[in-house]
């Protein structure tokens, strides 16, 4: 296994000025959330699971995060749907998104991924490559 490229802990610069680093995981288990958990270790990142799709635009009403995580495909709303109500409540929230996607043959999954231009991981993801760009993402490389 290799190290995360970028730094972690009091390194980010993040708890010197006292503000978390925070991310929202939209998925129907706990399992991609687990995962950026324990990559993540004591980096400090305070990770929320939304299972309810819904639930999470509420929260994103109310709250911004560093990183929103949308684990693709979800059985309660289409991504499609999940993603342009992000982009209605907040444009810079929605270009804090990152995709995990099960099956990239789905063409609504290409569809969702070409036009909304966010980075994507497929299924299994390896953990440290999800910390890495979720870091990377909350930090400001938006493209």
């Amino acid at each position: 296994m290799t190290n995360p490229r970028l730094p972690t802990g009091p390194e980010l610069g993040l708890e010197a000025v006292g503000a978390p680093f925070r991310v929202l995981v939209i998925e129907s288990s706990a399992y991609s959330a687990g995962l950026l958990r324990e990559a993540a270790g004591p980096a400090g990142l305070a990770i929320d699971v939304a299972r309810d799709p819904w639930e999470a635009i509420d929260r994103l009403g109310e709250d911004l995060y560093n990183v929103v995580v949308i684990d693709l495909p979800n059985s309660q709303v289409t991504g499609e749907e999940l993603y342009e109500r992000i982009v209605h409540l907040n444009e810079d929230q929605a270009s804090r998104v990152v995709f995990l996607v099960n099956d990239l043959t789905d063409p609504a999954t290409r569809r969702l991924l070409t036009a909304a231009g966010r980075p994507f991981l497929t299924q299994p993801v390896d953990p440290l490559q999800l910390y890495d760009l979720v870091v990377r993402v909350g930090m400001g490389e938006r493209e």
